[in-house]
């Protein structure tokens, strides 16, 4: 038998049809040409006539001393409730490195202006603790945990409960809430963690931008009493510094409120005192 022969038939394309086909091509807009023109008609920001008020008590070229610093920022904390003002503290750490990090504890004077709503797993001097407006955790709370409800600012727990609280680290770990030794809520005297937490104690952690966002009050504050708790967080930045760590440990220290614009402030913690 002779051998199969196949014969390709090829399709003419008319010369104009090609042309046009050509110039649509042209015509369509590439994926960089469509994402600079989502860019443009992207929709700005749109800010109140009170943030634009207060723009104008700003002089953004400035870097102001604290103390002017928090006079001025109480200026622009004219919301209808008690805004809370808050310390912004760039470090000049590198964000791939695991050992430039800052965690640490820092008692302020005058507490923060928030009210932390703690969850305690213990069974130690509950009753002590329900009268500290603490919730105390049980089983039951674990199972909500584990299912994602999580209604609390800070975890505390003894060495006891840590092995029922592993099962919900994965829901816990990712919020930052998980009981932890170096952030004081591991602890066998849960009375006196909530105590100390309940009366200004708090948690400075630098995120991996790396930065840290610290609350140091409120607007009803007193002048003083903002300065002095921002001078207790800056030396406690200071105190945390990472061992052979020699470049400068803060870059930028910005101040804001609620809804309010940013004011830039010297880093240098003598100008805080």
């Amino acid at each position: 038998m002779g051998q199969t022969r196949t014969k390709v038939v090829e399709t003419a394309i008319d010369p104009e049809k090609q042309r046009k086909i050509e110039e649509l091509g042209k015509k369509s807009p590439g994926t960089a040409e469509i994402k600079e023109k989502q860019k443009k008609t992207k929709p700005q920001k749109v800010r109140s006539k009170r943030y634009k008020q207060s723009l104008t008590l700003i002089d953004n070229s400035k870097i102001y001393p604290v103390a002017e610093a928090i006079e001025t920022i109480k200026k622009t904390a004219d919301t209808k409730f008690d805004s809370s003002i808050e310390a912004h503290i760039n470090l000049g750490f590198s964000a791939d490195k695991a050992d430039h990090q800052i965690r640490t504890l820092v008692s302020l004077p005058h507490k923060t202006g928030k009210v932390a709503k703690l969850l305690v797993f213990t069974n130690k001097n509950k009753e002590e603790i329900k009268k500290l407006e603490a919730e105390i955790g049980t089983e039951a709370t674990l199972k909500e945990i584990e299912k994602g409800k999580v209604e609390f600012d800070k975890i505390i727990a003894d060495s006891t409960w840590m092995p029922a609280l592993a099962k919900v680290a994965k829901v816990l770990g990712p919020k930052g809430l998980m009981p932890n030794p170096k952030s004081g809520t591991v602890t066998d005297d849960p009375l006196s963690a909530v105590k100390e937490f309940s009366s200004g104690k708090v948690e400075l952690k630098s995120e991996k931008s790396p930065i840290i966002h610290v609350q140091i009050g409120n607007s009803s504050f007193k002048e003083n009493q903002l300065k002095e708790n921002l001078t207790s967080i800056i030396s406690a930045i200071h105190s945390a510094r990472p061992e052979g760590f020699k470049k400068e440990l803060i870059k930028t220290l910005y101040l804001s409120s609620t809804m309010g614009p940013s004011i830039k402030v010297e880093t240098s913690i003598g100008s805080a005192v």
